[in-house]
Formats: C-alpha cells, structure tokens, sequence
C-alpha cells in the first residue's frame, strides 16, 4: 500500500485554489491598491494563519519601529507576537514594536526585476531596524540564535517574497544576488516562494539548503510544480526557533515621570515625593 500523506494533498490543491481565486481577484478588481490588499489578504486568511506556528499571528498593512524612532517602509504582511501591543490603533493599520516583530513578507503579483528590488529594499529597510528594548537576561539560561554567521541574543527578523507569478526563475536568483550583497547579510531576503514556478533559497557549502544565508552560501533557484509543499517547509522551519524576550515598553514611551507628587508608604508613616523624569519600570 502506498503512503499516505495527507498534508501533501492538501497544499497542493490549496496551491492550485490560491492561484484561481489570485486570477479572479487580478480580473474583477481593476483597483492596485485595493487588489494588492485583496492579494495580501488571500495569503494571510487562506494560507500563512494556518501553517505559522503559535503564538505568531500575520498582520497586513504595518510599520515596524523600532525605540530609537526608525521605522520601516509599509510592510505587506508582518508576523508578529501574539502579544505585541499596538502602538497604534486602527482598524487597518498596525504599528509594531519591532521587538515583538518576527518576520516580514511582501507579497507580488508578478514578480520581476523592478518588483523584486522593490521588495528586497522594503525587507533591507525593516531588516535594519535596532532591536534594543529588551529587558537584560540574567541567569544560567541565556536565549541565543545563530543565524548569518553570528549569534544573536534575541530572533532575529526573517525576510520573505512571496510571489503568484514571475519572470525567469534564473535570472530573478542572480539579480537577488547582486541586491543582497548591496546590505549586510542580516539585512538579505531570506527566501522567495513563487507559486506557480518554485523557489529562491540559499544553499550552505557542501551542504543542504537552508531557510536562511550563512558565510559562503550560493543562491538557489528550484523549480518546481508544488512550491506550496516547499514554502510551508522553508516558513515552519524559519519561525519554529523563535522565542520571545520580555520586552519594555517604556523605551517607546519617551522620557516621562510614573507621575505627579504623591503619598506613598516606606514604613511606618507617609511621604510625599516625585520619582525622577525618565524613571522606568522595572
């Protein structure tokens, strides 16, 4: 009897539905700003809610920020922690500590060169974004993360293109190259998924490949009729490592008191003072 994998069955007519309700989206909707959100929302409803691990969640329409006050470009689709707070709140627009942000994913219709160096500087930009805020780890245990040829005290944000359709396979992977080595490698898109060709990812020296660049990898074009299988693959295994850092929100709350003057107790008896300004919690 032959084995039977269920998932397998199940991505690869979840591929083939994705790609007719994408046609129908790109025929009916003759907006781009209002089809690019229908795109974005198709991925993230029918897709990305299902297959990224818990406790993320995908967002659509976001801005990462980081507590010295640089942000990113729109983001397509950002994961995140289910317990980020909203620094702004809004029915359609999300703004993300980058400290609670994990990944970000610009979504294209067609992939080519122009689309794909648009997408490579949005994902440079949030790349570069300074994950500060942290509360100090103390203790035996000390979460770390290696990736890019260093090792990093907290997770470090994943870049990834996701496509419907696109160009040349080939010559998209040698003009990624080329962008990719414009920034430092923390900076690189980690990976591109296009559903009806296949996918770019990085390869490790004599080894196999990897969701994510390393010192001496080389830029792999594959080709492939079920690049869903593939990409679920590649996105599990890129957020399945993440662990969260307690963060403090203070640093994005600017120099203020805790408050006024008022009567607290230290023993026996009241007094009456004022914390210093810039005094965080702790």
């Amino acid at each position: 009897m032959a084995p039977d994998f269920p998932l397998a069955t199940s991505l690869t007519a979840l591929q083939e539905q994705m790609l007719i309700a994408f046609r129908a989206v790109t025929t009916q909707i003759e907006h781009r700003g209002a089809r690019g959100h229908e795109r974005e929302a198709l991925i993230a409803a029918s897709y990305l809610q299902h297959y990224v691990p818990p406790p993320l969640k995908v967002v659509h329409g976001a801005e990462l920020l980081d507590s010295l006050g640089s942000r990113s470009a729109e983001c397509d689709l950002v994961v995140q922690s289910q317990s980020a707070p909203p620094l702004a709140i809004g029915e359609h627009f999300h703004l993300v500590p980058i400290e609670w942000a994990y990944g970000v994913i610009e979504v294209k219709s067609q992939l080519g060169r122009r689309t794909l160096r648009d997408a490579q500087q949005k994902i440079a930009r949030a790349k570069s974004l300074r994950k500060l805020a942290f509360v100090p780890q103390h203790g035996d245990v000390l979460w770390s993360f290696d990736a890019y040829g260093r090792n990093f005290d907290y997770f470090p944000l994943y870049g990834l293109i996701f496509a419907f359709s696109s160009s040349n396979l080939t010559e998209l992977c040698h003009e990624l190259w080329r962008l990719n080595h414009t920034v430092p490698m923390d900076q690189w898109v980690d990976a591109v998924v296009v559903l009806d060709k296949g996918l770019i990812v990085h390869e490790r020296p004599g080894g196999p490949l990897g969701v994510r660049p390393y010192p001496g990898c080389q830029l792999r074009a594959v080709q492939s009729d079920r690049a869903l299988l593939s990409a679920t693959l590649v996105i599990h295994t890129a957020f399945s490592g993440v662990f969260e850092r307690p963060a403090n929100l203070g640093r994005y709350l600017g120099p203020i008191a805790l408050g006024g003057p008022y009567v607290g107790h230290a023993g026996p008896g009241e007094q009456t003072f004022t914390p210093p300004e810039g005094t965080e919690l702790r």
